[in-house]
């Protein structure tokens, strides 16, 4: 388990998830807790991260993936939350 204290002092990279999870675990039944255990695993074993990087396809479609990362920030930036506003 995680102890909270990171290799160099301070907080460790994985510990808000595992107090998250622990949280979670005292207020909700386990089931319902199943994410935070998921995220918490993924933080501390990068299983997801390791099989992208080994499949075949990794690095392909880049430009295509930037291009759609700029839309979305371009339209982001362009919203205008009309909640608030009187019409």
């Amino acid at each position: 388990m995680s102890s909270g204290i990171g290799a160099w002092g301070g907080s460790g990279t994985c510990y808000p998830i595992w107090s998250d999870f622990c949280t979670c675990i005292f207020d909700k039944p386990l089931e319902l807790c199943e994410p935070y255990r998921k995220d918490y695993l993924e933080c501390l074993h990068n299983t997801k991260e390791y099989k992208s990087t080994s499949s075949e396809n990794y690095g392909k479609g880049g430009e295509e993936r930037l291009n759609k990362v700029r839309d979305a920030i371009k339209r982001a930036q362009e919203y205008d939350p009309r909640k608030g506003k009187s019409e």
